[in-house]
């Protein structure tokens, strides 16, 4: 077995490998389709009951939390990279390029999956570089208000006063020829077919980005995670785990408990005393529930990875997660190797042939698969595949790759 890095680095990592799962799920449980489904297969993963509960589970308790952990983790990296150098300009020019050699890996893969994350990872790392300055009280102020997604919620607001009858289908407006058509492509298209087609969806991913308000939700937690590792969080957690247990857990619980109930009392006013509300406002109302409950809940997971860890039996158990969570980049692209070939023409072509139950069964051994297959990996070499090839085109050196003899236990 590889020795491990500090407290610190493993628990980070632990973390990471823990919210790859959640992805997983979630981007399972949608064949990794990842947009408007077509108007002949409205509801395709969903074939019984069984679908339905799974669903309705992830979209309670993952769907926008793991989402949340992994961003932050992408700012608290930041830091992580900065502290260990100078933050002068040899450290911006190398992190600029580190962005940009991520977002050639990102097009890659958006060019086989849409819904990928890289491309957006690397365009908001610049802001990262930008707010490494900011007074810490200033950035905390700025990373909540992004993660709360205020800007949208204002931008909603607006538009619901300067046009009352606009709803959300207008602020999303989809071509049912062109989801049909790229339900086909996905489905029974042939491998080019699909790299056009995916190609074409960008400006779409970006568009979808900056009107949902997912845009400044990623930001905002980049700037969470630099806060953190600006205040040493993981390095001090016996200095703040009296705050991690008041705040970050019970006091989180609390928040969550008490926004379920103030969106179910305001919006059933809405409905029995029928107050004309426009559904932009609605939207940008619910929104902000939702984008806190998220953040509540994102916040409860976090700290009950941090107290667990603390407990022998239990660290031992979230171990797991150690060797897939260090090679993060290659877990994660090798989640959306196995979900193309498994659901897209170009392999198995299951996509609305089985329901989200049946899929998710597929994420869930795709990941066991890889939380053995990354510990073997990890035994013999130094980096996953992905994290040594981006290393390696960051510095424009090739890394040192295999462990040697005296670094295996």
């Amino acid at each position: 077995m590889q020795r491990l890095s500090s407290p610190r680095i493993v628990l980070v990592d632990v973390l990471r490998g823990f919210t790859l799962l959640g992805i997983a799920l979630i981007h399972y449980s949608d064949q990794y389709y990842a947009g408007a489904h077509p108007p002949s297969h409205p509801n395709f993963t969903s074939h019984f009951l069984g679908d339905d509960i799974v669903m309705g589970f992830l979209g309670i308790f993952v769907a926008g939390k793991f989402f949340m952990i992994f961003s932050f983790l992408f700012g608290l990296s930041f830091f992580l990279q900065s502290d260990r150098t100078n933050t002068g300009w040899r450290f911006s020019l190398r992190f600029l390029w580190r962005l940009t050699t991520l977002l050639v890996i990102g097009l890659i893969h958006h060019l086989h999956y849409r819904g990928d994350i890289l491309t957006i990872y690397a365009m908001l790392g610049v802001g990262l570089l930008l707010a490494n300055k900011l007074p810490d009280k200033f950035l905390l102020t700025v990373a909540l208000v992004l993660t709360l997604d205020v800007p949208a919620a204002v931008q909603r607001g607006i538009g619901s006063l300067q046009a009352p009858e606009s709803t959300i289908d207008d602020q999303f407006k989809t071509n049912d020829a062109a989801n049909e058509e790229y339900y086909r492509i996905v489905k029974t298209g042939t491998y080019a077919e699909l790299l056009k087609a995916n190609f074409y969806e960008l400006e779409f991913k970006y568009r979808y980005q900056v009107e949902s308000g997912r845009i400044y939700i990623t930001m905002g937690l980049f700037l969470l995670g630099l806060y953190a590792g600006r205040k040493r969080f993981f390095e001090s957690l016996d200095d703040y785990r009296p705050w991690i247990k008041r705040i970050l857990l019970k006091r989180a619980l609390w928040l969550l408990l008490g926004l379920i109930l103030l969106a179910a009392a305001f919006f059933g006013s809405v409905q029995i005393l029928k107050l004309p509300m426009p559904e932009l406002l609605q939207w940008a109302v619910g929104g902000l529930f939702y984008d806190a409950a998220n953040l509540a809940m994102a916040s409860v997971y976090v700290a009950g990875i941090i107290l667990l860890f603390d407990e022998d039996r239990w660290r031992h158990r979230l171990m797991i997660f150690y060797e897939v969570g260090r090679m993060g980049l290659t877990t994660y692209l090798m989640q959306t190797l196995f979900g193309v070939l498994i659901f897209f023409g170009i392999g198995a072509g299951l996509l609305g042939e089985v329901g989200a139950l049946a899929s998710v069964g597929f994420g869930l051994t795709i990941f066991i698969l890889q939380i053995y297959g990354s510990r073997w990996w990890l035994q013999k070499y130094k980096y996953g595949p992905a994290e040594w090839l981006w290393r390696s085109t960051t510095y424009l050196k090739r890394q040192p790759f295999q462990r040697q003899a005296s670094e295996i236990l």
